[in-house]
C-alpha cells in the first residue's frame, strides 16, 4: 500500500462528515477550517473514488468514538491508496478546538508519527 505523505501537496482534499454527525459538526466544529482550507464535503466515501487514479487523494474525516472504526474500515476497502487524517472526537466543541487551531496554524492535516520524531 502505497499511501502519500501529508508532508505533499495533494491534488483532491475531502472532509468526510462520518454516519450519525449533523450539520453542527460541518458548520460548527469544521466552519473555520474549511473557510481556510475549501476541502470538498462528502458523506459518502465511494465520492472520494470517483477521483482519477493518479491523483494524491487526502481524506479528512470527522468521527465519533462510536464510529471511528467503522470509517477506518471503509477507508481501507475503498481508498487503500488515499492519505487518511481521522479527527475523533464526541464533542462538537472539542473538535471545533482542533480544526480551529489547524486553520490558526496553516496546518490541513495532523502532525503525522514520522514528524513526531523518533
Amino acid at each position: 500500500m502505497n499511501v502519500p505523505s501529508p508532508l505533499v501537496g495533494f491534488d483532491y482534499h475531502f472532509l468526510y462528515l462520518s454516519p450519525g454527525m449533523n450539520g453542527d459538526w460541518l458548520f460548527i466544529a469544521a466552519r473555520t477550517y474549511w473557510l481556510h482550507f475549501q476541502p470538498n464535503v462528502i458523506t459518502d466515501l465511494r465520492l472520494a473514488t470517483l477521483t482519477p487514479y493518479r491523483r494524491r487523494v487526502a481524506v479528512t474525516s470527522l468521527a465519533r468514538r462510536d464510529t471511528a472504526a467503522l470509517v477506518r474500515s471503509q477507508m481501507s476497502k475503498l481508498l487503500p491508496r488515499v492519505y487518511h487524517d481521522p479527527l475523533v472526537y464526541d464533542y462538537v466543541n472539542e473538535m471545533q478546538l482542533t480544526l480551529d487551531q489547524r486553520a490558526a496554524l496553516n496546518q490541513r492535516f495532523g502532525v503525522p508519527d514520522a514528524a513526531i520524531g523518533s
